[in-house]
This record gives C-alpha cells, sequence and structure tokens, in this order.
C-alpha cells in the first residue's frame, strides 16, 4: 500500500504532490525581466517529468525570460548577436523547445559575458533543474543529481531544485542527512503549501536516520536492503533474489525502470512506528519499500513484494499523478496467484452489482481514512476490479497510455477520454464499462 492523501481533482494537495516531484519549465511567456530578488507567482497545473509549467518561477525564481532588446536591421544581419540579453533569451527559448543541452550553453555563455548579471544565472539554474528532470527519466541519475548540485550552487534559492535534489538523496541513495539538508535549505523558497508536504518529509527522514542507526546493508543490482540485525545474511539473499525476479517482470510489463530502490526491513515495533495508524499494513511504499522482517520470511513474501515494488514502479516512473486507487488496482493485480476469500468474494459482487460500489472521485478517501476495516477492503476490491476492467477491455499498452496522460498533469476525465474513447470517464466513474 501506499500511504497518501487523495489525488483527486477536488484534493487541495494534489498542487503538493504537484510540485514536488516536477520538473519546471522555462516560461516564455513572461516576457518581462524579473530583478532577482523579487517572487514571481504563477498558478499551473504541472507535469510530473515532462512539461510545461511555471513552478520554477513560483519555488524559486529560477526561470526567468528576458525581453529582446531592440535592435537595428543592420544590426541582426550581422550575425549572433553577442549581447548576453539576446544570447539568454536564445537559451529560453531552446529551454522551451526541451533542447536544454544547447540552452545550457548559451545561458552559461550569457553568464560568461555578465558575471554580474544574476538573472543570467538565475535562468542557467532553472535550465538545469528542467535538463537534470529530463536525466532522471533517462535513468542517469547520477547526472541528474550532479545538475541538481549546480543548479542550487548558481541560485541558492532555487527551491525546486533543493527539493527535488532530497528526494533523489532519499529514495536512490539513502543518503539521509544529505536529503534533509537540501529540504531544509529550500524553506522561505516555497510556498507553503509546499512547505508542509516537505516538513512533513524532514520528520520522516529523521524517524529514519534514528531507527536505522545500526541497520546493516545489503545491495543487489537494483535494490539496497538496509535490515536490523547480521544474523539474517540468509533471509536477506533469499528477499533479494525475490526482488530482482519481480523487478525483471514489472520491468517487461512497463517497458521502463525506475532508478535503485531501497528496501527496509524492520522489527514489529519498528515497523509499527513507521506505519503509524495503518496497523493492518505488511509493507508499504513511501519513496522507499518498507517491509516487517518477519514477513520476509513467510509463504506470502511474493505476494507482498509484488505488490509494494508495483507501487515504486507507477510512482518512479508516472509520478504523483496517479489516484490511489489505480496504485491499490494495479498493485493487487501484479500479486502472483491471487484468490480472493468469500467475504472478498461477497464485496466484490456488491462492487459489481452497485450496491456497495463508490464513486472513483470519492475512492482515494477510502485508503487514506477508511471508517473501518470492511470500509478498506471494499476499497482495495473496487479497485482491483476498476482496474482490471481497463485492462481486460483495452489491454495493457492504452492503460499505460491512460498513465502517461495523467502523468503530464492532464485531468483524469480528459486523461480517461482521450485514452478509452468512446467509453466515457462520467460513466465509468459511476458505473464502470458498458457491456461489449
Amino acid at each position: 500500500m501506499i500511504p497518501g492523501v487523495s489525488r483527486n481533482s477536488s484534493d487541495p494537495q494534489k498542487g503538493v504532490e504537484n510540485i514536488l516531484h516536477r520538473s519546471a519549465q522555462i516560461v516564455v511567456e513572461k516576457i518581462s525581466p524579473v530583478p532577482h530578488k523579487r517572487k514571481a507567482t504563477a498558478k499551473r497545473r504541472a507535469v510530473l517529468l515532462a512539461g510545461a509549467m511555471a513552478i520554477a518561477v513560483m519555488c524559486s525564481g529560477a526561470a526567468v525570460a528576458a525581453r529582446e532588446p531592440s535592435q537595428p536591421t543592420s544590426a541582426r544581419a550581422e550575425g549572433p548577436s553577442q549581447d548576453p540579453t539576446s544570447i539568454n533569451n536564445r537559451g529560453v527559448l531552446e529551454a522551451k523547445a526541451g533542447r536544454f543541452e544547447e540552452s545550457a550553453r548559451l545561458l552559461r555563455q550569457a553568464s560568461a559575458l555578465a558575471p554580474d548579471d544574476l538573472k543570467f544565472r538565475t535562468n542557467l539554474s532553472g535550465v538545469l533543474t528542467d535538463w537534470a528532470a529530463q536525466l532522471e527519466r533517462q535513468g542517469q541519475l547520477d547526472r541528474a543529481i550532479a545538475m541538481l548540485e549546480e543548479a542550487v550552487t548558481l541560485h541558492p534559492s532555487n527551491g525546486l531544485a533543493l527539493v527535488r535534489l532530497g528526494d533523489l538523496h532519499y529514495v536512490t541513495r539513502s543518503d539521509l542527512s544529505r536529503a534533509v539538508a537540501c529540504w531544509k535549505q529550500a524553506h522561505g523558497d516555497v510556498p507553503a503549501q509546499v512547505w508542509r508536504a516537505v516538513s512533513q518529509r524532514i520528520a520522516q527522514a529523521e524517524l529514519d536516520m534514528r531507527v536505522e542507526r545500526t541497520f546493516a546493508n545489503s545491495r543487489t543490482e537494483h535494490f539496497q536492503i538496509r535490515f536490523e540485525r547480521a544474523e539474517h545474511d540468509r533471509l536477506v539473499a533469499r528477499l533479494g533474489a525475490l526482488l530482482e525476479q519481480a523487478y525483471g517482470r514489472l520491468s517487461t510489463t512497463f517497458g521502463a525502470t525506475p532508478g535503485p530502490l531501497t528496501v527496509i526491513l524492520y522489527d514489529g515495533g519498528n515497523f509499527a512506528r513507521m506505519a503509524g495508524r495503518r496497523d493492518w499494513a505488511l509493507g508499504l511504499y513511501d519513496g522507499r519499500i518498507r517491509l516487517r522482517l518477519d514477513e520476509a520470511g513467510a509463504e506470502h513474501v511474493e505476494t507482498l513484494i509484488a505488490h509494494e515494488l508495483a507501487h515504486a514502479f507507477l510512482a518512479e516512473i508516472y509520478g504523483a499523478q496517479i489516484p490511489v486507487w489505480i496504485h491499490e488496482g494495479f498493485a493487487q493485480l501484479q500479486e502472483p496467484a491471487r484468490t480472493l476469500t468469500g467475504r472478498q468474494q461477497e464485496l466484490l459482487r456488491g462492487v459489481r452489482s452497485g450496491t456497495n460500489r463508490v464513486p472513483l472521485k470519492w475512492l482515494d478517501q477510502r485508503f487514506v481514512r477508511p471508517s473501518d476495516r470492511d470500509d478498506l477492503e471494499r476499497a482495495y476490491i473496487q479497485a482491483w476490479w476498476s482496474v482490471e476492467m481497463l485492462i481486460e477491455r483495452y489491454g495493457a499498452s492504452r492503460f499505460r497510455r491512460f498513465l502517461e496522460q495523467l502523468a503530464t498533469g492532464k485531468a483524469i476525465d480528459q486523461a480517461f477520454d482521450a485514452t478509452f474513447a468512446p467509453s466515457k470517464w462520467a460513466r465509468f466513474e459511476q458505473s464502470g464499462l458498458d457491456p461489449l
């Protein structure tokens, strides 16, 4: 399962998730120069790992386009201008077109010609932040981290770069102290709603540092496994093999892979501290896969691994725009040899008939704040049924296209209608797919 908040369009926290997990694009429509100390703001609908957004302006002033100065016709005909403002503007336009390498080259040139002009360095910082997001999508995590480090050096108030740099240190390197330092540095340079979410991450990472202080480490090709006692080496080795097998299956399913993943094994007491009120959970994913140590040797460990690793793939490949019900439905479908109990079959009949069905726009809340265990189990069943229905009807490739549409920040009704036409979200959200 994944802890979190509802990601429906009506949820005020949705913007927080958008800001924390997305790249920033140069906004050339903002064509006037902005003084370095001025914080520009913009309402925007962001894009997870690919798309235009004004968040750099909101978070850090890291992407500001300068006005193209007027030039005599004769001057323009002589060749590319060596005026730093003109070079900067060309760099901004290259960034808008997604040509980050050329954009960075031009902005470095502008900065070299006018080393005291802060807006050129600010623009370069914003472009490097975007370029890092592109590299991250391509799996070049070391380059992405190095680029974000440079972005922060150029513009220490680039809150977006700091938050994403902290995320990468936390998730891909388990460098908790560095992650916390980056997040704390972003304070004052991100909107208040973003800072509330970042503060929660800081609190979690600081708890992790206390709990994992004496943990041992084991590594496989794609995983770092942290565990409490060295005498569990054999168990951890078996778990690592199972993780790699599940990773291979999901890589084939998605045609893409996330970066390195961290798995932490806890005894019952420490896992309860991590799970909080989710006392029913056997595992969870919140950027790191967390499992109870006593479950690692259980018969159903393959089911648990497949479920939590599916969350990791969805989150790392498609980002924070995927609703919880899609996460949970898809994760259940990855479980090997899944069979329903008598009670689950009864709930499924109620979901299919409509007597126990919840409108999908409200279903996420049943995972986050269920009224009781029965309410939670019904939510899992409905999520499983809904996702299974889409994949069975339209196939895995169109379902992935749906995820890609959501990842761009498109509203779920628009993404659904664009992907699954002639089926309509309004109908599916209430009663499922029409019979063939």
